[in-house]
């Protein structure tokens, strides 16, 4: 937390300057020092984007520690008071599925003999078995037929990593279902929000006109495979069991499947994909200029939005960082910039107009017809994921080193159409 404190504080710092040498500038300034100073401005805030980021970063990999080991001590406490002697090595615990300290020694043994089961012990070889699932979805294409379960060290790192390098991998934003297997997941949706109550006359019988009627529609989740590159891993390191690479493993495979998981739920088309929340969701205000924004049209995106949904825990803006760096010079009508980091000593997040951004860079960048900002309660996008990552090994491709594989399935879709809203450049 030292370091967060340290980089907010010098973050704090930079902008106060920078503010100070904006507001330095009137209209009676001349124009080279006019311009002089804003240059100096644009330098001073890209530095202070550059150090917000960074403690951004810093902090959420912090936090999602934090709360991955709170959940990891419940799933070992639950671990402990479920097993009992003879119980299959792979368990359920909270829907998702956990394995033992045995699976994971025997993973690391499997990666250390060059994915040679045959160079394993039987007691080994069997936990192993344990974990492996198959990653054949129904659909016409091909992929690899299966992998090992990841341990559930190594999974957790996997989806911290994933958060961190996009917001809608992280459950903290949007509503996350997790289950075990791949097939179809029919989530429910209503919209009543137009219908109200009668008022009753005593004696009168209550009306039964069809009126009253409920119109329940669905959405399907599937889930679309994604599947990074292969990895080549050296097997010296493998076999060195001082060097960590569970952490090493977690941060390429989560950051790969982080970037483009993100990227799918944010701009996704829905066809053999998820759809994104920016396809998904409608054009709640389209900008007056193509290349430029005003505080009015924010607030216009804002109210766009329907009230029931603008005060949800999870309400927030999205939009890609040079998209926030055009808003920072925006003032509203009593000159104050809507743009603001809260307390950044004490970790409050970005807010614009009293809103949390979430930096998106999937996201489109301001420029003609583009849809730059997002804005709504994100509780409204399910993610659905199928358990925790799965691991594909080949030994003879690579001999003598291993290629390693990570694969993960996952779908998404908004849930109601009035929840998140976004704003549309003219056209040019």
């Amino acid at each position: 937390m030292t370091k967060i404190k340290e980089l907010r504080e010098k973050a704090k710092k930079v902008l106060e300057d920078a503010t100070a040498l904006r507001d330095g500038v009137t209209e009676k300034t001349p124009k080279e020092e006019a311009r002089a100073a804003n240059d100096k401005f644009d330098q001073m805030m890209d530095q202070y984007d550059d150090l917000v980021k960074e403690a951004d970063r810093e902090e959420r990999a912090y936090n999602a520690k934090k709360e991955e080991e709170q959940r990891q001590e419940e799933r070992e406490r639950e671990e402990r008071e479920s097993r009992r002697p003879g119980q299959d090595s792979v368990i359920q615990s909270g829907g998702r599925e956990n394995v033992s300290e045995e699976y994971r020694e025997a993973f690391r043994l499997y990666l250390a003999g060059g994915a040679d089961m045959s160079e394993m012990d039987k007691e080994a070889r069997e936990a192993l078995r344990a974990g492996y699932r198959e990653t054949r979805g129904q659909t016409t294409g091909t992929g690899a037929a299966g992998g090992f379960l990841v341990p559930t060290t190594l999974a957790n790192g996997i989806n911290i990593a994933a958060a961190a390098h996009g917001p809608m991998m992280d459950p903290n934003i949007a509503t996350e279902i997790n289950l075990t297997n791949g097939a179809p997941f029919d989530l429910p949706k209503v919209d009543d929000t137009a219908e109200e109550a009668n008022a009753h006359t005593e004696g009168d019988d209550g009306v039964d006109d069809n009126s009253g009627d409920i119109v329940l529609a669905k959405t399907s989740l599937l889930a679309y495979a994604l599947v990074t590159p292969w990895i080549r891993w050296s097997f010296e390191l493998a076999q060195d069991s001082s060097f960590g690479f569970e952490s090493l493993l977690a941060k390429l495979i989560g950051e790969r499947l982080g970037r483009t998981g993100n990227k799918w739920l944010t701009v996704g088309t829905g066809v053999e994909q998820p759809l994104g929340f920016v396809t998904g969701a409608p054009v709640g205000h389209t900008a007056a200029a193509a290349l430029a924004l005003t505080f009015d049209e924010i607030m216009d995106l804002e109210h766009s939005v329907d009230p029931a949904y603008r005060g949800g825990p999870k309400v927030r803006f999205q939009m890609h960082d040079q998209t926030v760096k055009a808003l920072r010079k925006l003032k509203d009508t009593n000159g104050r910039y809507i743009w603001s980091d809260g307390d950044v000593t004490k970790g409050v997040p970005a807010t614009l107009n009293n809103k949390p951004v979430s930096f998106n860079q999937a996201m489109a960048q301001i420029s003609a017809s583009a849809k730059p900002i997002a804005f709504g309660d994100f509780s409204e996008y399910y993610v659905r994921k199928v358990g925790n990552p799965l691991i594909g090994v080949a030994r003879e491709k690579f001999f003598p080193n291993l290629g390693i594989m990570g694969v993960h399935r996952i779908d998404g879709a908004p849930a109601q159409s009035k929840a998140i809203k976004t704003l549309q450049m003219a056209a040019a």
